[in-house]
C-alpha cells in the first residue's frame, strides 16, 4: 500500500500535477474571496445610496421648514414693529398731555397686544431626522447647526415669549383699572383720561410690557439669524 502511495506521488511529481492542482486550487479561493468582497462592496454602496436618498430627503423637508419659518418670522416682526409704533405715539401723547382724540382708542388697544409672540414654528422635518436618527446626516458641522437651532435657539425663543405673555398677555384684569372693557368695541377707552395721563403707575406697566416686547424681539432676531445660517448650510449640502 505505501509503496502504491509513492508510485502516485512519484507519478505526480513527474508529471507536475500536484503544483498543478494546488495552483488550481489557490485560483479558485482568491476568486472566490474577490466575489464575496465584491459583492459585500456593492451591498454597501447600495446602502450607503439609500441613506443618501433618505437624508436628501430629510433636508428638503427641513429647507421647506425653515424657509417657512422666516417667513412666519418677519411677519411677526412687521406687527411686533407696528405695536411698538403705536405704543410710542401714546407715550408721546401721555408725556406732551395732549388732549384725548378718538385715535388713542386705538393706541391703547394696541399697546397690550402680544403680536405672534407664539408662532407655530415648523419642527417636521426635525421631528422625522430625530426619529430616523442623526447618523444619517452626513456633515458634523451641518448636525451640530441643526441641533443648535432647535434645541436651543428656538426653545429660548418660546420659553421668553411664555415668560412675558404669562406676565402680562393673559392677565387684563388690570385694565379694567384704567379703561372701559367692551367685547365689541375695538379701540380702548379711559375710564378717566385726565387721571390716567398723571398715573405713573400705568406708565410704569406700559414700559414693562413694552421691554419684555422688545425682549422677545431681540430674540425673534437671533433666531432669524441661525435659521438664515442653518438653511444656507442645508442649501449647501443639497447642491
Amino acid at each position: 500500500m505505501i509503496n502504491f502511495f509513492r508510485k502516485i506521488r512519484r507519478k505526480l511529481a513527474d508529471d507536475n500535477e500536484f503544483f498543478k492542482y494546488a495552483r488550481y486550487a489557490i485560483g479558485e479561493i482568491i476568486l472566490v474571496v474577490i466575489g464575496i468582497l465584491i459583492a459585500l462592496q456593492i451591498n454597501n454602496w447600495n446602502e450607503w445610496r439609500k441613506e443618501r436618498i433618505i437624508e436628501k430627503s430629510i433636508l428638503l423637508e427641513l429647507e421647506n421648514n425653515l424657509e417657512r419659518n422666516l417667513a412666519l418670522i418677519d411677519i411677526a416682526a412687521a406687527e411686533m414693529n407696528e405695536i411698538n409704533k403705536s405704543t410710542g405715539t401714546m407715550i408721546e401723547i401721555i408725556a406732551e398731555r395732549k388732549p384725548y382724540t378718538d385715535t388713542l382708542k386705538y393706541h391703547f388697544s394696541q399697546f397690550n397686544r402680544s403680536g405672534s409672540y407664539l408662532l407655530n414654528l415648523n419642527t417636521n422635518g426635525y421631528e422625522s431626522l430625530k426619529n430616523i436618527g442623526f447618523e444619517i446626516l452626513t456633515s458634523k458641522v451641518l448636525k451640530n447647526e441643526i441641533l443648535s437651532l432647535f434645541e436651543t435657539s428656538y426653545p429660548s425663543y418660546v420659553q421668553e415669549t411664555e415668560v412675558v405673555n404669562a406676565t402680562w398677555g393673559s392677565n387684563p384684569m388690570w385694565m379694567q383699572d384704567y379703561f372701559y372693557i367692551g367685547p365689541s368695541d375695538p379701540g380702548l377707552i379711559p375710564l378717566d383720561y385726565g387721571s390716567l395721563i398723571e398715573d405713573k403707575k400705568f406708565m410704569t406697566i406700559v414700559r414693562e410690557i413694552e421691554g419684555g416686547r422688545n425682549r422677545v424681539f431681540k430674540v425673534m432676531m437671533l433666531c432669524k439669524k441661525e435659521t438664515e445660517r442653518v438653511l444656507q448650510l442645508i442649501k449647501d449640502a443639497l447642491q
